[in-house]
C-alpha cells in the first residue's frame, strides 16, 4: 500500500505541475492517475482525492487540450470517481467542466456516470432535460441502463419529478421494454419503477382534481 500511495503522490505533484509537461506526457500522466479514483476505494487515498485544488488543476488540462478525447475521458472519470466515491466537494468552476462536456462525443457518457453526484446538479437549470437525454447518448445499451439508474434514484428520495418529464421518463422505458430483448428480472426492475412513475402521475392528476 505505500508504494500505491507514493505513486498517487509522485502523479498528484505532476499534476500540480502541469505546464511543465508536454500534451503526450501529460496524456500518460492523467491515465495513471485516473486509475486511482476509478479502482478499488481506500481510506488512504482520502487526503489526495479530495484535494479541491488538484480538481481544479485537472479542470485546467482538461480546457487546455480540449480536444485530446483520450485525456478529457480520463480526466473526467478522474474528477467524477473523486466527487462520487470519495465524496470531493467540486467548485462551481468543476461542474461548468461537466456540464460542458455534456455536449462531447465520447466523453459525455463519462459524464453521464458521476454528474448527479455534484451537489450543484438538483440546481441546475437543464437538469431535466439532461436527464431525458441520456438514453441517446453511446453507447446507448450502458445508457439506458445508466438512466433507469438516475430514475430510481430520484424515485427513493421521494423527489417531486415535474409532470411532464414524468411522463417522457414513462415513454423512453415503457419503449425500452417493448423494443429491446431483455432478461425477465431486468423486465421486472423496469416495470417496478414504471409503476412507481405512474403512480407519480396519478397523484399529479389527483392534486389538480382537489
Amino acid at each position: 500500500m505505500q508504494q500505491k500511495i507514493k505513486i498517487l503522490e509522485d502523479l498528484r505533484d505532476k499534476l500540480y505541475l502541469w505546464k511543465s509537461y508536454n500534451e503526450e506526457d501529460l496524456e500518460k500522466i492523467t491515465s495513471a492517475f485516473e486509475r486511482f479514483p476509478r479502482k478499488e476505494f481506500s481510506t488512504f487515498y482520502i487526503p489526495i482525492l479530495t484535494d479541491a485544488i488538484l480538481a481544479e488543476h485537472l479542470v485546467a488540462i482538461g480546457k487546455t487540450f480540449s480536444t485530446n478525447t483520450c485525456m478529457l475521458i480520463n480526466i473526467i472519470s478522474s474528477i467524477g470517481n473523486m466527487v462520487w466515491r470519495y465524496k470531493l466537494y467540486p467548485s462551481d468552476k468543476v461542474f461548468n467542466f461537466f456540464k460542458e462536456a455534456t455536449s462531447l462525443k465520447k466523453v459525455n457518457y463519462y459524464v453521464s456516470l458521476n454528474i448527479s453526484s455534484f451537489p450543484q446538479y438538483n440546481s441546475w437549470e437543464e437538469r431535466w432535460d439532461y436527464l431525458i437525454s441520456i438514453p441517446n447518448i453511446s453507447p446507448k445499451k450502458k445508457s439506458i441502463e445508466n438512466f433507469h439508474t438516475e430514475v430510481k434514484k430520484i424515485l427513493s428520495t421521494k423527489e417531486k419529478i415535474p409532470f411532464q418529464v414524468t411522463k417522457e421518463l414513462l415513454t423512453i422505458l415503457k419503449n425500452h421494454i417493448n423494443t429491446t430483448k431483455i432478461s425477465d428480472y431486468l423486465i421486472e426492475n423496469y416495470l417496478n419503477t414504471i409503476h412507481k412513475l405512474e403512480q407519480e402521475l396519478k397523484y399529479s392528476y389527483d392534486s389538480v382534481s382537489l
